[in-house]
């Protein structure tokens, strides 16, 4: 956001845009195009049509909420009859605080069970707006039993910001019947942290559930499958054409044309959180007019992590985009693209390269960990005319390149340096130890755990330059037995 925020002030202040990039890597007007194109292959939905008898609906509504067995099927059967026609009153019995709880859950599942684009939104609008919890949880189970996959990343912004744990729990298993395995994260915090037997119980049981929806072996196979790699595409789900539109849309929030920080900040986080099908909108988005769809596009698929990897050769292209570069660094790192190395190592070490961007790559050649990064990432650590940020990222990324040995000692430094990033070098210092496995690391971990502040408590800015402090004595200390 700091960059973006950059961009946007040079604009104002009438600096324009960064310089052009080299003409392999054009501008265009990608989001235009993709809007139109994603429009046009939407069919339009029909006409609700003529309205209903008065009390037909809700009497149905009545009859599915007081029948059991086969007499449920006749409301349930007679609903698809009707149609769109039906949908209007529905969504109001649905929303009635001074109806029958059990008709109220009667016009959600009628709803649901009708299925069309705009019975499927009065569902998502029961999520996003009912007041009672209750309420919200089975329109987000109910939405799973649609195939309106469009509304993914509604869902998604929605789990963002629910409060409720079985709201949570029903939206996170009707991501994943649209093959949208992002609730999972959420689903693991229940069921290891959960606040009670019962949502740690039902939490495990979902994830149960969605790995074998899915056809995995187990849930910590699934959570690797969609955080990790896929290279076999077994989660992979083709987008239906409205939920391609919508991603479009989330895709134009990014832009520059309506700046505000919040719709930036939601549109990031649900591109982010879609599966791979998204990859090759954002990497279109990198080329667009509007620089700040690139930088945010690029971010996005910085977010995604290995689940973008098949963005590597766009973002490797888009380092010859001053305006991109930074960020196209970055995103390699994150995506663990292997093949970047030589290019970001090139850049690292150039002397004609921006200083941020030396940082970026710094940052991205110690994410992808590979040993031909560890000797130029040294030099530049050890390097007392190097800048102070660019050293201490390059410590780092030897630290989790594993070969943090290579480095430590200028971290150790930074730890009581004020104008270091304390901070950062603690935490460093910290993977650092516990990498090792020789007993005097172990020891000294030890002793440096101790001094970590209890659980969910936060210390003054005081109490943490202390801690850092006397951590700083317990490795000048031992460092001679290390």
């Amino acid at each position: 956001m700091k960059r973006a925020a950059l961009l946007l002030a040079l604009a104002l202040a009438g600096c324009g845009e960064p310089a052009a990039p080299p003409a392999s890597f054009a501008h265009r007007p990608v989001l235009a195009e993709g809007l139109a194109r994603a429009r046009a292959a939407v069919p339009a939905d029909p006409e609700p049509g003529a309205a209903l008898e008065e009390g037909h609906v809700s009497g149905l509504v009545e009859m599915l909420a007081n029948s059991t067995g086969r007499m449920r099927e006749v409301p349930l059967e007679e609903i698809g009859a009707l149609g769109d026609a039906a949908t209007a009153e529905l969504a109001v019995l649905a929303h009635r605080a001074d109806y029958e709880a059990p008709e109220r859950l009667a016009a959600v599942e009628l709803l649901a069970k009708l299925g069309t684009p705009r019975a499927c939104e009065q569902l998502m609008q029961l999520v996003e707006k009912a007041p009672e919890s209750w309420m919200r949880a089975q329109a987000a189970w109910r939405l799973g039993q649609t195939d309106a996959d469009w509304l993914v990343p509604r869902m998604l912004l929605r789990m963002k910001y629910e409060t409720d744990n079985d709201t949570v729990v029903w939206l996170a298993d009707s991501l994943a019947t649209f093959g949208n395995y992002d609730g999972l994260r959420v689903l693991w915090s229940f069921a290891n942290e959960g606040a009670t037997d019962e949502l740690r119980a039902t939490a495990r049981a979902r994830l149960d559930d969605i790995a074998r929806r899915a056809g995995v072996a187990s849930a910590e196979q699934h959570w690797e499958l969609w955080n990790v790699a896929d290279p076999e595409g077994v989660l992979q789900r083709t987008p239906s054409a409205r939920l391609v539109l919508e991603a479009w849309k989330a895709i134009d929030q990014l832009s520059g044309e309506h700046f505000q920080l919040r719709g930036v900040d939601d549109a990031r986080f649900q591109l982010s959180r879609m599966g791979a099908w998204v990859v090759p909108l954002l990497c279109e988005a990198l080329h667009d007019d509007d620089v700040y769809v690139r930088v945010h596009g690029a971010q996005c698929l910085e977010r995604m992590g290995p689940r973008a990897v098949a963005s590597g050769p766009t973002l490797l292209d888009a380092l010859s985009d001053p305006s991109l570069a930074i960020e196209a660094a970055a995103a390699l790192g994150r995506v663990a693209y292997p093949d970047a190395e030589p290019k970001l190592r090139e850049l690292l070490l150039a002397a004609t390269t921006r200083h941020e961007l030396r940082v970026a790559c710094a940052a991205a050649l110690g994410q992808l960990g590979l040993g031909a990064s560890l000797a130029p990432l040294e030099q530049v650590a050890n390097d007392a005319a190097e800048p102070r940020d660019l050293r201490q990222t390059a410590a780092v990324a030897l630290v989790r390149a594993g070969a943090g040995d290579r480095a430590a000692a200028y971290l150790r430094d930074a730890l009581a340096d004020p104008l270091a990033d304390q901070p950062g070098a603690e935490e460093a210092l910290e993977l650092w130890l516990r990498g090792r496995t020789d007993a005097a690391a172990k020891e000294l971990l030890a002793a440096w755990s101790a001094l970590a502040p209890p659980p969910g408590t936060f210390p003054t800015t005081a109490q943490a330059d202390a801690r850092r402090a006397q951590r700083h004595a317990l490795l000048v200390e031992a460092w001679a037995r290390l």
